[in-house]
């Protein structure tokens, strides 16, 4: 652990880190996100006629 505080990153390191702590923080957030009515993919524009002419 205090290599890690105390170590010199170069740029591709930090933006390394940078980019695996957002996605962990994404993926997390899906996993502990509550599902409400189910998911579905689609248009919510209201329109429910199905007899088309």
């Amino acid at each position: 652990m205090k290599y890690f505080f105390n170590h010199e990153w170069n740029l591709l390191e930090k933006n390394l880190i940078m980019a695996t702590c957002f996605m962990s923080g994404i993926i997390i957030g899906f996993m502990f996100a509550p599902i409400k009515r189910g998911i579905y993919c689609g248009n919510h524009n209201g329109n429910t006629d199905i007899t088309r002419e």
